[in-house]
């Protein structure tokens, strides 16, 4: 569906929004009750952020006013918030993406966190989110540099993500995502003693005995299952998603 200049796509919970000329492509969480409003208004760039003056500005702002209410964004607002994105993609409007920090300390963020999780990437993807189901925070680690810890038997296991979870304000979030970038920068490791996190879902590689021939490969198959293969420089983790509903162990 498009009007006379964007085009729009959904696909799940995920609205897409294009336009000739663009070289990115907007998104934002989907709801039927704006949908409509969406796709009957011109969306330009300004900026980088998308933008429509009659609905009053910038994506992210018409995204948090619809799920948190006009009167919470205005009051934020006063008080000296913005709208950060998260993972500083501005035309990454989902709500996952979304939430009010002061203004501050977004800029601290853009300056350390925004630019130092961009230059790591390739080693470690580390990734920030907001469920709003729980109203909680995740931090996700995708390890595609080496990533190994030891068990209470001195066993090694290898690492293919770390998934935390927090239940404490988001700038707290950020401070432990910086100290995971910070000790990989200074060390090539991180430890996740420490951290603010309530919970914590390590999720372990595969092991797989690979021939000559896949050795070059980013992706191989056994038995119907399809792999990709990190710590080479054809595939790499760029983002690992956050797990919707995940709940603090006090709140069970």
């Amino acid at each position: 569906m498009k009007n006379n200049v964007n085009t729009f796509e959904i696909n799940g919970n995920t609205l897409y929004i294009m336009r000739d000329g663009w070289d990115k492509v907007v998104e934002t969480t989907y709801r039927e009750d704006y949908v409509d409003e969406i796709k009957s208004h011109v969306w330009s760039l300004k900026k980088g952020y998308p933008y429509n003056a009659t609905l009053g500005g910038g994506l992210h702002r018409y995204i948090m006013e619809k799920w948190y209410g006009k009167e919470m964004l205005e009051e934020m607002t006063k008080k000296g918030y913005v709208v950060d994105h998260m993972n500083n993609n501005h035309c990454d409007c989902r709500i996952s993406n979304l939430e009010f920090l002061k203004h501050n300390r977004n800029v601290a963020k853009g300056q350390y966190f925004d630019k130092e999780s961009a230059l790591m990437r390739h080693d470690i993807a580390v990734s920030l989110f907001k469920d709003f189901t729980t109203n909680c925070y995740q931090v996700t680690i995708g390890c595609n540099a080496n990533i190994v810890m030891k068990d209470s038997n001195e066993k090694i296991h290898y690492i293919n993500a770390i998934k935390l979870l927090y239940d404490c304000p988001y700038p707290s979030v950020v401070l432990d995502a910086e100290h995971i970038l910070t000790q990989y920068d200074e060390t090539k490791q991180f430890s996740l003693e420490n951290m603010r996190c309530c919970d914590k879902r390590i999720i372990e590689s595969v092991p797989l005995q690979l021939t000559e021939d896949e050795q070059n490969r980013s992706i191989v198959v056994r038995d119907g299952k399809t792999y990709l293969i990190l710590g080479t420089e054809k595939a790499f983790l760029h983002t690992v998603g956050y797990d919707e509903g995940w709940t603090p162990p006090s709140k069970k």
